[in-house]
């Protein structure tokens, strides 16, 4: 759900599920903690000034695999970057103000860090598709085999039984036959 809408209130999300707003306090607590969630704003790079995404490829000299991820992890062009495996070692995707910018990147800044074999750069003409919220599988297996979510039973008043004593029902009124 936080996926969908990081701002929507806790109390909300427990009238949804059918718990307690303290139990979700303390989940997303715990999550954001272990580092399962964060929380964030993302910006439309197109709207803020950036003109071209790239997909970069990088081959690297396998001794220097960390220690060039590291570098290049710490670029602000960059925005993901992960190791891989295939032709090449480390995949970036990165925004760039201008062609100009992107070129700079490649051909100056890359020059200097050991390491960097080879590259091939992918240049992203159109999005199709830019999301940042995945299935969870555990929840959804979870949430497919639980029962729904129990509703709280209204109390209704109890009726009083009135019982009449004993010795109230054997005595008989005066003057009764």
């Amino acid at each position: 759900m936080l996926q969908v809408d990081a701002r929507r209130p806790n109390t909300d999300i427990a009238r949804r599920l059918g718990v307690a707003e303290t139990t979700v306090r303390n989940r997303i607590e715990r999550l954001t903690r272990e580092g399962v969630v964060q929380c964030g704003a993302w910006t439309d790079p197109l709207k803020i000034g950036y003109q071209t995404y790239a997909i970069i490829q990088i081959q690297v000299a396998p001794p220097r695999l960390e220690k060039v991820a590291q570098v290049l992890a710490e670029l602000p062009e960059v925005f993901f970057l992960g190791i891989a495996t295939g032709g090449f070692d480390i995949v970036a995707a990165a925004v760039f103000r201008s062609n100009e910018h992107l070129y700079e990147l490649m051909t100056k800044r890359f020059a200097r860090i050991a390491g960097i074999q080879r590259t091939s750069t992918l240049g992203i003409v159109r999005i199709v598709k830019r999301a940042y919220s995945y299935p969870v599988p555990a929840i959804e297996t979870a949430a497919a085999d639980a029962p729904a979510p129990r509703k709280r039973r209204e109390a209704t008043p109890r009726r009083r039984k009135t019982l009449t004593p004993p010795t109230a029902r054997a005595r008989k009124p005066a003057g009764a036959a």
